[in-house]
């Protein structure tokens, strides 16, 4: 198995070289500290910005494939607001069958995805979903902004963290 491929476990076992795991994951755990504390003095969640950097990494990690998962990611934002705002709407007529035909109408689109060429990362959506139910924002422009420039930020940093894992392999022949 070569060294990039495999699960990461694999990729990066210590009895590998004891030294290059321990390298690699001083420089995973700086760009975590340094991703957080970015996202913290701009006044962005941290917790939102480590979504992010788990969403870089549902795909082969790539910067192409992390910029197709950043638009899955914010457009599941996007139907997260959607879909508080029809929850807010639909409650006072359906009562709590709301929340079923709106969860149902948007697993319709996020799966209907799957058959796209580009934005066709899933679990990009969901996570979007996610971020944005677990933030407890008015669903607006400016929440979705705000959300998606977190998880930007995380994305930035797990590219970041892969592709120094990438130059060092390169620089120890490995």
């Amino acid at each position: 198995m070569s060294p990039q491929t495999g699960t990461p476990a694999q990729r990066h076992s210590p009895s590998d070289r004891p030294g290059l795991y321990i390298l690699l994951t001083m420089t995973a755990a700086t760009v975590a500290a340094l991703a957080a504390f970015t996202s913290a003095t701009v006044g962005l969640a941290p917790w939102a910005m480590f979504l992010g950097w788990v969403a870089y990494f549902t795909r082969q990690p790539s910067p192409a494939q992390g910029l197709h998962t950043f638009v899955c990611v914010v457009l599941g934002l996007a139907m997260g607001a959607a879909a508080v705002i029809s929850l807010d709407r639909l409650s006072p007529v359906f009562g709590p069958v709301a929340l079923p035909i709106i969860v149902f109408g948007v697993a319709m689109i996020v799966i209907g995805t799957r058959g796209l060429t580009i934005i066709n990362n899933l679990l990009g959506y969901f996570i979007g979903l996610i971020t944005f139910f677990a933030s407890h924002l008015e669903p607006d422009l400016g929440s979705i902004a705000r959300l998606g420039s977190a998880n930007a930020i995380g994305l930035f940093a797990g590219w970041g963290v892969q592709a120094v894992e990438g130059q060092v392999r390169r620089l120890l022949g490995r």
